[in-house]
């Protein structure tokens, strides 16, 4: 291969070997090659890896969470989660890992946050973010948000890199496999995974549901990793859009599970005032 081709962290899914970037393509040393989409992103996920032919959530789910996402109701979380991301930067060049990106919303904060507010504690280190999401619709719109984040069609349960490669992996909300995480892991790598408080959209669940539940509080251990940092963070929104309050349903586990009534209550709700509610806890790889 061409000296000119760049080794990557990224893991041809067929023999597991490293892919190198080409010009178009990404090509391991078997030559499995993936090319590399129009649009800037590269789909690493096997045919037999889907279980749907196309899994993940849809374009028009897509197009909800993006401009729920793009309202700012969840900007003070994201705030609080890039604070603790970057206080658990420690090695010189920093390998970044969105696990179930999404559309990108939280990544591409992230960035900005690093590149553009540029915090003290990350003076003089250098960075490659990394977002992997089992949903063409979702990367699609990630890329668009920031062509220069290495946004991958791939799974976490066969996450698409090299084992020891990654210093932080973001677990936002998405199903994973603690093993894969775990591999990609550099030792001490931190994986930082969130999950809902025990209020979170109690005020949503009490439109949808005529006996709302609470969240169970239960600590999630991930064998291998120990629990190092935790913290919530909690506030109020008020949705005065009733467009808004269909997408922040179509962002959430109940959208799955709705009957005919439900449908009814939420296509009739216009406003909503409910709190968010988020536990942000950090695990390092032991």
């Amino acid at each position: 291969m061409s000296t000119n081709n760049i080794k990557s962290i990224l893991k041809c899914p067929v023999c597991n070997l490293c892919l190198e970037k080409h010009e178009k393509q990404y090509i391991c040393l078997n030559n499995h090659s993936y090319d590399i989409a129009s649009k800037g992103y590269i789909n690493l996920l096997l045919a037999n890896q889907k279980k749907t032919k196309d899994p993940g959530d849809s374009k028009e789910m897509m197009d909800g969470r993006r401009d729920f996402l793009n309202n700012g109701y969840y900007e003070k979380f994201s705030e609080k989660l890039n604070e603790v991301i970057i206080s658990n930067i420690s090695e010189s060049k920093v390998n970044i890992l969105d696990a179930g990106c999404g559309e990108g919303y939280f990544l591409c904060r992230l960035k900005e946050a690093i590149y553009i507010n540029k915090p003290k504690i990350i003076e003089n280190k250098e960075f490659d973010f990394f977002g992997v999401d089992i949903s063409k619709s979702a990367v699609t719109y990630a890329i668009k948000r920031d062509k220069k984040i290495n946004f991958i069609v791939g799974s976490n349960f066969n996450i698409p890199i090299m084992p020891n490669s990654i210093d932080i992996i973001i677990r936002n909300f998405a199903p994973s496999d603690e093993i894969e995480l775990k591999r990609v892991l550099k030792d001490n790598g931190k994986l930082i995974v969130v999950t809902p408080g025990i209020h979170h959209l109690y005020g949503l669940k009490e439109i949808l549901y005529i006996n709302p539940r609470k969240h169970e509080e239960k600590e999630t251990n991930f064998e291998g990793f120990k629990l190092i940092y935790t913290t919530e963070v909690k506030y109020n929104i008020n949705i005065k859009d009733g467009e808004h309050v269909k997408n922040l349903i179509a962002m959430t586990p109940y959208y799955w599970t709705f009957d005919n009534c439900m449908r009814e209550k939420a296509s009739g709700t216009s406003k909503l005032s409910t709190e968010i509610d988020f536990n942000i806890n950090v695990y390092e790889k032991c």
